[in-house]
């Protein structure tokens, strides 16, 4: 797999996760009281799910040469 494809999966992963995170609405939840003991578990899971995807992200990141002269930019 070339590395513009490992930076577009990480990326990919990266938002799916966060995705996930904020589709849970921890705000509204938090904001009414109505958070259980379940949901501390699920919230936090995904916090570190996140992260982990993160982590993956910026080692994809700093392990490729991303960076392109101006001529292949313009094509």
């Amino acid at each position: 797999m070339n590395d513009d494809q490992v930076l577009m999966d990480a990326f990919a992963e990266a938002r799916r996760s966060w995705d996930e995170l904020i589709g849970l609405q921890p705000d509204i939840y938090a904001g009414g009281g109505n958070f259980t003991r379940l949901d501390l578990a699920d919230f936090a899971r995904r916090v570190e799910a996140h992260r982990e995807a993160m982590g993956v992200l910026a080692d994809a990141i700093q392990a490729g040469s991303f960076e392109h002269s101006e001529s292949q930019d313009r094509h």
